[in-house]
């Protein structure tokens, strides 16, 4: 009988907490044994998402969760990164619906630097449309609540803060120095 996959080893243990693309912040519930449908018998990450407001539970098999499921950054990691975006370069561009382009493919990379360096890109052209008596573009509205939306779960769980905290925190890191 072939010994089990590499790939099918549990990488995460109960207990951990891990980030999910789709699900966030989710909590290692247990790893079990399961059968769905047709498919042969093959274990299981249960996950339990940590959003309040989920009652949802993720069954993802162990060999996908060990390709899409990774471990919370470190405080260290997440000062790293604050550091890094302070040199990312501009990515405003004036055009609003290449900008929401531009914008659309920062998320989409999935660099965290970048991401926090757009945030900043339109709290700082938000105010300045509010300075002139203007609204803020509802499209850099709405990417700007997505891209926080995906960095303070993950950053309010491992600093250990409030999402308005979490905000903070980023700013006067970017502010210092």
């Amino acid at each position: 009988m072939p010994g089990p996959r590499e790939s099918a080893m549990p990488r995460f243990a109960a207990g951990d907490t891990v980030l999910h693309a789709s699900e966030g912040v989710c909590s290692v519930q247990e790893i079990r044994s399961m059968r769905f449908g047709t498919a042969a018998e093959q274990p299981y990450y249960i996950l339990k998402p940590s959003t309040v407001k989920s009652s949802s539970t993720v069954y993802m098999p162990v060999a996908r969760g060990n390709a899409v499921l990774r471990r919370l950054l470190t405080r260290a990691d997440i000062d790293a990164l604050i550091e890094r975006s302070r040199t990312c370069g501009p990515l405003w561009v004036e055009d609003s619906k290449q900008r929401r382009e531009v914008f659309r493919r920062v998320l989409q990379e999935g660099d965290y630097a970048q991401i926090i360096h757009m945030i900043s890109e339109i709290h700082i052209h938000g105010e300045q449309r509010t300075a002139e008596g203007r609204k803020p573009c509802a499209g850099d509205e709405a990417i700007l609540s997505e891209a926080e939306h995906l960095l303070h779960q993950e950053f309010s769980c491992v600093l250990n803060l409030s999402a308005e905290e979490t905000v903070r925190y980023v700013r006067e890191k970017l502010e210092s120095a």
